[in-house]
């Protein structure tokens, strides 16, 4: 039997029970509390409950059911909660599937604007899908010197790793050039003399690395500020700054009278016979 806890308070709330009995309901059970009495009835008879004590001086504070209908009670409550979890979860799995950031690993990095690039043309950005390979591999396998690409997507996070082989090709002996107008934000020389320090401003073609006559082996980060305006909505503007800039460090967005503006750090990597 399916049963029910009704908490009734008022003057004289212990004489609800004795009404309730000669108006028909069966009380299973009685408990006076400090403002009233509590009671137990068979789940079927609540709406009797409710229509013998209407107009009464006596206030029906509290309803509590056994077996399945306090289970069925607590997933009404929960209703909101447990939709807006299903809602969440969904999004998390959604965004999961997209492409929210591009790395591009191992000793190929140095053609991280080619390939944004050839993402870009593949349809492949901020939010879109994750990529097929096919094609687009063979894109990246046609670069020089490349000998290996793999792509793997997984946490919103494509990775393309791109390796070079140099079996056969000399090391070039030209110096290492700044990429863009910037900061050095880092430099490295294996072979060579560095020709600026880390906080130095370059600009985009200075020298930063040489070694004479024989190969330069080096690598350099400029950081460089972003400050662009997008037309179209922010996802969009989003999406075309991650393909102009790659990742780009204090991202903020405003609405301007022509689209979207986006500013923040971005840092590009240039190398000179080195992964």
């Amino acid at each position: 039997m399916r049963s029910a806890q009704i908490e009734i308070e008022g003057i004289g709330a212990a004489r609800a029970v004795e009404k309730l009995v000669q108006g028909g309901v069966p009380v299973l059970g009685a408990k006076l509390q400090k403002k009233g009495v509590l009671i137990k009835v068979d789940a079927k008879h609540c709406k009797k409950v409710f229509a013998i004590l209407r107009g009464s001086c006596y206030n029906v504070k509290k309803v509590s059911f056994s077996g399945w209908r306090k289970v069925l009670a607590r997933l009404q409550r929960c209703a909101g909660l447990l939709a807006g979890a299903a809602v969440f979860a969904g999004a998390v799995l959604f965004c999961q599937s997209r492409v929210l950031r591009i790395e591009v690993v191992g000793s190929g990095a140095c053609y991280t604007p080619e390939i944004l690039a050839l993402l870009a043309e593949s349809g492949t950005g901020f939010f879109s899908p994750a990529p097929e390979g096919g094609a687009l591999t063979a894109c990246i396998l046609a670069l020089p010197r490349v000998s290996f690409c793999s792509m793997h997507h997984e946490g919103g996070v494509l990775t393309v790793q791109v390796e070079l082989s140099d079996d056969v090709l000399p090391l070039s002996t030209e110096p290492l050039y700044a990429p863009v107008d910037g900061i050095v934000y880092s430099i490295t020389v294996v072979a060579g003399t560095a020709l600026v320090a880390v906080g130095d401003s370059v600009k985009a073609g200075d020298v930063l690395a040489e070694n004479g006559t024989q190969a330069t082996i080096a690598g350099v980060t400029i950081a460089y500020s972003v400050d662009e305006i997008y037309p179209g909505g922010e996802e969009s503007a989003l999406a075309q700054a991650y393909l102009d800039h790659g990742d780009i460090n204090q991202l903020q967005t405003e609405k301007t009278d022509s689209g979207w503006r986006v500013t923040g750090e971005a840092r590009v990597r240039a190398s000179r016979n080195l992964g």
